[in-house]
């Protein structure tokens, strides 16, 4: 990594300008990419699903929804929509690297900023996608560095204290807004006030419980939508810690690997050394701080899959957040060569492109199609951005149907977005996720629409829909291709008189 500056001599602004070339520079890099690859799955729901504002929604809190929705009323449903969210992000990387320069120094800052946009899960999912890791982390550098400043710079005077703790209460509101595992960073922050002998002192002062009371208050509509629907939101994510029955270790080994394989292996593990040298000197406040933001969802959601769902390697990304720091504290502390950290810059950086450039390329023109022995279409993930705007040349759709059903959450934002807002889109199946709570259709009782399936869901579909309507017709079958390959067989079928209101309500017992 390249710097040219004097590190000794502590050049901030020299330092400052580098950070901002590096935030420009991945800025860049995420917009070429975002432009090259469609929406996957997740984002093609979540544009589908926030085209009605809502106090909150089924999956998670309604903040990214919010920003998806307006992003798509000024910009259009596609990739465009992703632009706010990198924008976010590469306010988060600056408010990272003020928050480490702050606590170890300009070096340690570069290192930690760099090191963070190069790893893959934050390069795209955290930092380009439409998904809320990315307001969630937002949120948390925001809190975190207001608290850091006020918790280890100098003695504030009455005004900054109040404006630093309500600074850090809306920073933990926008990451309440974002994601559930914000409760996760906020019992942290009360850890480590409880732990820090010289931060006791705040237990007396109103102004952290002013600030709780203000996130809270900004977290508000997530709790009255939850109350309106039966708890639905709350009882989806709960049970998937709930105890299964039997220890299933495999299932933590898996998330740890996810982990790493988000993180780039080099840069994990620096990482673990970053955190465990912070441990054995968990006495310095500053390195308490970031192990009281790091550790909670790292620990947690890597050992719950020990007892309940498999889990996700996203969930654990606002913990390792924070190891980045650390991270950046260690190899400072190393004194490890700048020839030798400019090597690992570009090893990651090549590895970035690697893992940015294959997949792009597979996703426009699926050139490593007919070289994979594999059935086509199985294993591919890169067929979550195929577009499937090619599914309104089929017969079914001219004249437009009066709506159109699935069998799948997921096909059904990939379906609502190849046909547009015009046609609404609802789910029949016993896991219909958000499509559940979507505007109702009680105009459309006794008119007709158009089931789409995929060819191997269809006859569990046609048992599904059945009873939804007076008739179904004959399926045809419709081919989706990327490049002149038949990637996606679809069934199209007629469905005849709908006999019941959509959407259909969520099943008693969330899955």
């Amino acid at each position: 990594m390249r710097t040219g500056i004097d590190w000794a001599s502590g050049q901030t602004e020299d330092a400052d300008r580098l950070a901002a070339a590096i935030i420009a520079g991945f800025l860049i890099a995420r917009l070429l990419f975002a432009c090259l690859i469609g929406p996957g799955i997740d984002e093609s729901y979540t544009l589908a699903i926030a085209r009605d504002l809502s106090l909150s929604y089924f999956d998670h809190p309604p903040l990214h929804q919010w920003i998806a929705h307006f992003a798509a009323l000024t910009l259009g449903e596609g990739v465009a929509t992703r632009l706010p969210f990198i924008v976010l992000f590469a306010a988060t990387g600056w408010i990272l690297f003020r928050l480490t320069r702050d606590l170890f120094g300009p070096r340690a800052a570069t290192i930690a900023l760099f090191s963070l946009n190069v790893a893959p899960f934050f390069f795209a999912s955290a930092g380009t996608w439409v998904v809320p890791d990315g307001p969630l982390l937002f949120g948390v550098a925001v809190a975190g560095w207001a608290l850091s400043r006020l918790f280890f710079l100098s003695s504030p005077d009455r005004s900054s204290v109040w404006g630093l703790w309500l600074l850090a209460g809306v920073g933990l509101g926008v990451a309440g807004l974002s994601k559930y595992s914000a409760a996760l960073s906020a019992a942290g922050l009360t850890a480590f006030v409880l732990m820090a002998p010289k931060q006791r002192r705040w237990l007396a002062h109103p102004a952290p419980y002013v600030a709780a009371a203000v996130a809270l208050a900004m977290t508000a509509p997530v709790f009255v939508w939850n109350a309106e629907h039966g708890w639905a939101s709350f009882q989806f994510q709960g049970a998937r810690g709930a105890p299964g029955g039997g220890l299933r270790p495999i299932q933590v080994s898996a998330m740890a690997l996810g982990e790493i394989a988000y993180l780039l292996p080099w840069i994990f593990g620096p990482l673990v050394a970053g955190l465990a040298a912070a441990w054995r000197r968990r006495a310095d406040e500053r390195r308490l701080f970031l192990l009281c933001l790091a550790l909670p969802p790292i620990v947690v959601f890597t050992i719950t899959p020990l007892w309940g769902a498999r889990g996700l390697p996203q969930w654990t990304m606002s913990g390792w957040f924070f190891a980045f720091p650390l991270m950046g504290a260690w190899l400072d502390e190393r004194a490890i060569d700048v020839h030798a950290l400019r090597r690992w810059a570009f090893i990651s950086s090549g590895t970035l492109a690697a893992v940015a450039v294959v997949p792009v390329l597979q996703s426009l023109t699926g050139w490593l199609t007919p070289l994979a022995p594999i059935q086509r279409g199985v294993a591919d993930p890169t067929l979550e951005a195929l577009d499937w705007r090619g599914l309104r040349k089929a017969p079914a759709f001219n004249p437009s149907p009066a709506f159109v059903v699935s069998a799948k959450w997921s096909d059904a934002g990939k379906i609502a977005l190849a046909l547009g807002p015009d046609i609404p889109v609802f789910v029949i199946s016993g896991d219909p996720r958000g499509w559940a709570f979507v505007r109702g259709g009680g105009a459309l009782l006794g008119r007709d629409g158009v089931l789409v399936v995929r060819t191997a869901d269809l006859p569990d579909a046609l048992s599904a829909a059945r009873p939804a309507f007076q008739s179904l017709g004959e399926p045809r079958s419709w081919t989706l291709t990327r490049n002149g390959y038949r990637e996606i067989e679809l069934a199209l079928v007629p469905v005849k008189g709908l006999t019941r209101e959509l959407p259909i309500p969520y099943p008693v017992a969330p899955h």
